[in-house]
């Protein structure tokens, strides 16, 4: 499940211009994720940054339960 979050996460990448996301870890459906937001360099807010993530990794991943951002 690691590698297919992390595809996610690439695959987001240019949306989320300007916005750090680190995959801390996975576990039993939990992902644990660090995400930093510029709002200086034009990417989406942090708030907005974690819609965007959560929404597609539920959806493109059904065995995700939980999503922690740090």
């Amino acid at each position: 499940m690691r590698q297919k979050v992390e595809e996610v996460i690439g695959k987001l990448r240019p949306a989320l211009a300007g916005t750090d996301v680190v995959l801390l870890d996975v576990s039993g459906g939990v992902v644990k994720l660090q995400v930093f937001a510029s709002g200086c360099h034009g990417g989406p807010p942090k708030e907005a940054a974690v819609a965007i993530l959560e929404e597609e990794l539920t959806e493109e991943i059904p065995g995700i339960q939980v999503i922690v951002v740090d």
